[in-house]
């Protein structure tokens, strides 16, 4: 037992640093494309508790359905269909009839988006982002 050291350790505290600046540096960047990743829809507006309001007569209902071969675009009772090109959404036109609603309908912002059961959900992100980007960000999104 001859030499003992007298109990003086120093510890290492380098891997520990780096250990916690990786976990945050995973913690910041997660927490970022959460946040993106948030698909905010119009539900709020709504609940079962309010007495339901008289409806306005002269209101327009503005709804988009996403069909397997095209994309019906309602007014009240008519209708206007953009068959798909390729099994995709016809971006072109349906960004050309949106534009043609917001000109004809300046102050809404609200949109009911409908689709089938059969729809591919990048097909309903992507027209989503189409009507969120022509000026419609209130949307109400409705799956069959």
């Amino acid at each position: 037992m001859a030499g003992g050291g007298g109990g003086q350790y120093e510890l290492n505290l380098t891997p520990y640093i780096d250990l916690m600046s990786t976990l945050i540096v995973f913690l910041l960047m997660t927490a970022v494309w959460n946040q993106i990743a948030v698909l905010s829809t119009d539900s709020s507006s709504t609940t079962a508790s309010d007495s339901p309001a008289q409806p306005d007569p002269n209101r327009v209902t503005l709804s988009v359905t996403i069909m397997p071969g095209y994309i019906e675009m309602a007014e009240n009772q008519q209708t206007k269909r953009i068959p798909h090109i390729e099994g995709k959404v016809d971006r072109s036109r349906f960004a050309e009839a949106l534009k043609d609603w917001k000109a004809r309908f300046p102050t809404r912002n609200d949109v009911i988006l409908n689709t089938e059961n059969t729809v591919t959900y990048q097909m309903l992100i992507s027209t989503f982002d189409e009507l969120v980007g022509n000026d419609f960000p209130d949307v109400g999104v409705s799956t069959q």
